[in-house]
């Protein structure tokens, strides 16, 4: 009978971009998109002082992760970003880099474009590239959320600057689906925070450690 040998090694070689499988989609999606315009698009939200944030473009790499693979809370998306070697090779994460907090995520999503479409817009111009090169449906998130299989050997990167800014509203159908779902799931986490965090009412116990009921407390009175 085989016996997996376990040791205790010192150093380990590992190249994540090994552990990909060739044929995987985020492959074919790493191939036909370009966001080095990200930074530049969206510099003028963000200060060069205070504590660092979270870099824009992992946030929307995350996102098309989110959105391609139905992942419909942005606590489900990071924890998945976390344990998936795939999706931390798309999003250009090392094994020891951290991943956001599910918390922060949603603040700088909202918080910092809170005033702006903006982001949301950006989004959509990268679903819209990720629909053009047939890599996933346009539908609407809600109703379709399923994947078009793609040979990333017949798709050719596609710079920013080159993306159509005009569009049948496929992406942004899509993409408002898509964001209004993880608002909804932060939203109910909240409210669920919330509830748990009231203090529980007090409970008088009688002698026999039990509950005592409002019968029980009563004091009698001898006329």
């Amino acid at each position: 009978m085989g016996r997996l040998k376990q040791e205790q090694k010192l150093f380990y070689s590992f190249c994540l971009e090994d552990a990909v499988p060739e044929d995987h989609l985020v492959r074919a999606i790493a191939a036909v998109l370009d966001l080095s315009w990200v930074h530049a698009e969206l510099a003028a939200h963000y200060s060069h002082t205070g504590r660092p944030s979270i870099d824009p473009e992992l946030m929307i790499r995350m996102l098309i992760i989110g959105y391609v693979f139905a992942l419909r809370s942005e606590r489900l998306l990071c924890r998945e970003v976390k344990v998936n070697l795939a999706y931390r090779w798309f999003c250009g994460l090392g094994l020891e880099d951290k991943i956001p907090d599910h918390s922060a995520f949603s603040r700088a999503r909202n918080e910092r474009f809170r005033d702006s479409d903006i982001f949301r817009r950006v989004f959509e111009r990268v679903v819209e590239a990720c629909i053009a090169a047939g890599l996933v449906g346009g539908q609407g998130f809600a109703v379709d959320a399923s994947l078009i299989v793609a040979d990333a050997n017949k798709q050719r990167s596609i710079p920013g600057s080159e993306w159509k800014k005009e569009h049948d509203g496929r992406a942004s159908r899509a993409v408002k689906e898509y964001l209004a779902t993880l608002d909804e799931a932060a939203g109910a986490q909240r409210a669920m925070s919330s509830r748990s965090s009231f203090p529980r009412p007090i409970q008088r116990r009688n002698g026999l450690g039990r509950c005592a009921d409002r019968h029980s407390l009563r004091t009698p009175i001898i006329i």
